[in-house]
């Protein structure tokens, strides 16, 4: 095989090292998180009793304007959408930069190793 030939790369290989879309794992991770706290509040409201949601109210210390109610449902599926989209985001942005990292150097080292001999024959 000559020098300027590429081997193929197999498709699993480029699909395992693809870098993520940040925007598409923000989304997704916004709308689970959005739904499960319009969810967990949701049930609460349905199940009723003299005191509803007691635990689940802590949630008003991060979600401004959070209650157990339906105007809190809405609001937390708005807060939990926004928190789970900037941390879908952020996972994807650091699994990009750590695999790019790292196949840089994965990449510097195979060039050294392969320029090796030609260093040494000077």
């Amino acid at each position: 095989m000559a020098d300027n030939e590429k081997l193929p790369i197999p498709t699993p290989v480029l699909r395992a090292f693809a870098p993520q879309h940040k925007s598409a794992l923000g989304v997704a991770c916004g709308v689970v998180l959005g739904g499960l706290v319009f969810l967990a509040t949701g049930v609460l409201l349905l199940k009723g009793g003299e005191v509803v949601g007691p635990n689940l109210g802590l949630l008003s210390e991060f979600f401004l304007g959070y209650t157990v109610s339906w105007r809190g449902a809405i609001i937390g599926l708005l807060w939990g959408f926004g928190g789970g989209f900037l941390l879908g985001w952020g996972f994807a942005l650091l699994r990009n930069l750590f695999i790019w990292i790292w196949l840089t150097l994965v990449r510097t080292r195979a060039e050294m190793e392969e320029y090796g001999d030609f260093l040494d024959h000077l």
